[in-house]
C-alpha cells in the first residue's frame, strides 16, 4: 500500500484519543485510534475473529493460522500490557490452533470457555440437550447436502453458508426445537445459526475480564461484525467503551464502525504505532 493511500486511510478513520481520552464519543462515526503510550495503559482491547480479524470463509475449518498475524496481536498485547482479548464462537482448542497458544486471553464458544494467564473457567451446559437437538436437526433436514453442523459440546453452530436451503426453513426448525428448552437461546448470525445457553454471551465474556487483571480499571474497546458480537457491544457501552461494527449494518448497539476486515487490521497498524 503506498503511503498516500495510507495517510488517506488514516484521515477517514482517525479518532483522536490523547487528552480526550475520558470524553464522551459521536455514535455512529468512523473508527480509528492513535494512542500516546499513557494512552495504552487506559485500554483494553477485545477482538472478534471471523468477520473481524479473518474474512469469513465457506467452512470455518478452511481458516488456516497466520504467523504475521499471530506476531501482530502478540506485539499489541505487549503495548497494552496484557490487557488484549479475543472473544469468539469457536472453541478454546480451535483458537489454540489459529493463534499458537499465545499468552493472550480467550474467551471461546460465545463466553461458554474463559482463559486468561491464570486460570480456565468453563460454564458446563446440558450437553445431552445439544446432542438431542443437534439429531432432530439432521433428522428434520432429512439428509440434505451443504449443512454443516457443529457440536461444540456446550453450544450448537449451524453452517448454511453453502446451502440452497431456504433461509426461512431452517430458521423455524431450529428456533421450534431451541424454545422449548428455557436454558437455551438461539443467535442468528451471517450465514450460520447459534444454539447455546442462555447464561452467558460475548458480554458475560468481557465482564468476566474486566474483573480480572490487567483489564481492571480500563475502558474497553470491542470490534466485531456479527448479531453474535451484539451483546459484548452492550457491555462495552455500559462501561463507558466503544464499540464497534465491522461492516455495513443499519442497526446495532455499537457506536461506532468499521467498513471491513481489512480497516480493522488498519487500526491494529495505528495500535503499533503507538509509542
Amino acid at each position: 500500500m503506498s503511503a498516500r493511500s495510507t495517510a488517506c486511510i488514516h484521515k477517514a478513520y482517525r479518532l483522536h484519543l490523547f487528552k480526550q481520552i475520558n470524553e464522551p464519543l459521536n455514535v455512529s462515526s468512523p473508527f480509528s485510534v492513535n494512542l500516546l503510550p499513557k494512552d495504552c495503559q487506559q485500554v483494553a482491547l477485545f477482538l472478534d475473529v471471523d468477520g473481524t480479524l479473518y474474512e469469513i470463509e465457506n467452512s470455518p475449518s478452511l481458516i488456516k493460522p497466520c504467523f504475521r498475524l499471530q506476531k501482530k496481536l502478540h506485539t499489541i498485547r505487549n503495548r497494552l500490557q496484557g490487557a488484549l482479548g479475543l472473544i469468539s464462537g469457536r472453541t478454546l482448542d480451535d483458537l489454540d490452533r489459529l493463534f499458537d497458544k499465545n499468552k493472550i486471553s480467550f474467551a471461546g464458544n460465545h463466553g461458554a470457555q474463559l482463559r486468561d494467564a491464570l486460570r480456565i473457567k468453563e460454564y458446563q451446559a446440558n450437553t445431552g440437550n445439544i446432542k438431542r437437538i443437534a439429531h432432530k436437526i439432521e433428522e428434520l433436514l432429512n439428509g440434505k447436502k451443504n449443512i454443516e453442523i457443529e457440536n461444540k459440546g456446550s453450544s450448537l453452530t449451524i453452517h448454511f453458508r453453502n446451502s440452497t436451503i431456504d433461509r426461512k426453513e431452517i430458521d423455524r426448525i431450529i428456533m421450534e426445537l431451541t424454545k422449548r428448552d428455557r436454558s437455551l437461546t438461539l443467535l442468528k448470525g451471517k450465514e450460520v445459526l447459534e444454539v447455546k445457553p442462555l447464561s452467558h454471551n460475548k458480554g458475560t465474556a468481557i465482564s468476566y475480564f474486566m474483573r480480572t487483571k490487567p483489564f481492571i480499571k480500563r475502558r474497553p474497546i470491542f470490534i466485531g461484525d456479527d448479531e453474535t458480537d451484539e451483546d459484548g457491544f452492550e457491555t462495552v457501552n455500559k462501561k463507558g467503551g466503544w464499540s464497534v461494527r465491522v461492516g455495513n449494518h443499519k442497526r446495532s448497539k455499537a457506536n461506532f464502525f468499521l467498513p471491513n476486515v481489512k480497516s480493522v487490521h488498519e487500526v491494529m497498524k495505528q495500535l503499533l504505532k503507538s509509542r
